[in-house]
């Protein structure tokens, strides 16, 4: 229970990782420089942290640190731009060595650029919610029938109990900083921060998410977004 606080504390920091390829969005630069509405991804989320998040780390590609710093420059937060990792877990973790004069105590929000128009009323459950556990996800429930063993013996899954995960994720620091220690020293990869609070005995709790936070992986997903911001 080390890792539990008293009351929020002032600084709440963000890791925004944006080292994502643009290819599946058929562009030939870095997803996170990819624009709505003239403006990159990653500005868009990372103007949205800094209503909440006193400092952010962006975890960018090694050969465009500089244009993801001038996508940034006008980010109402104090923001650091590094060079990301091969997965997504290696770029949290090399986001998190910038944070390392932060007391384990201090809220961390790991967000994804690909998601750029998460409503910030998400970020305060988040918030909100991570005063009483160690971890927390903004979920949404999954409106289509899921079924496994595609190609094999097919089984239904109840929908009632599942949900879809989204970011960002709000996670204690100190319980982000042990959660990717242990798993870089057990050799696990995992998609997500909440998955490895859980696997490693932390206090996980869910929150409502929202469908604005959808993530941005394909061509029509980005007309999607344009067709928001322009309505």
């Amino acid at each position: 229970d080390s890792a539990r606080r008293g009351p929020r504390v002032v600084t709440t920091a963000a890791v925004l990782t944006a080292a994502g390829s643009g290819s599946r969005l058929a562009r030939d630069i870095p997803k996170g420089l990819v624009t709505v509405g003239g403006t990159p991804l990653v500005t868009w989320a990372a103007s949205a942290l800094a209503t909440v998040c006193e400092r952010i780390v962006v975890t960018a590609p090694a050969d465009a640190v500089a244009d993801f710093v001038d996508a940034v420059a006008g980010v109402a937060a104090r923001v650091e731009v590094v060079v990301g990792g091969g997965t997504r877990q290696a770029s949290v973790a090399r986001g998190l060595d910038a944070l390392a004069d932060l007391g384990g105590g201090d809220a961390v929000l790991v967000h994804d650029a690909a998601r750029p128009f998460m409503p910030v009323a998400v970020f305060g459950r988040l918030l909100d919610a991570l005063e009483t556990c160690d971890a927390v996800i903004p979920v949404l429930p999954v409106v289509d029938t899921i079924v496994t063993g595609v190609g094999g013996e097919v089984s239904y899954l109840d929908r009632q109990s599942l949900g879809a995960v989204q970011t960002p994720q709000a996670l204690l620091l100190s319980v982000l900083r042990e959660s990717h220690e242990r798993a870089q020293a057990d050799g696990v990869e995992a998609t997500d921060d909440g998955a490895l609070a859980l696997r490693y005995g932390f206090r996980l709790a869910t929150v409502e998410g929202d469908v604005l936070g959808s993530k941005i992986t394909y061509p029509a997903d980005l007309a999607a977004a344009q067709l928001r911001i322009t309505a």
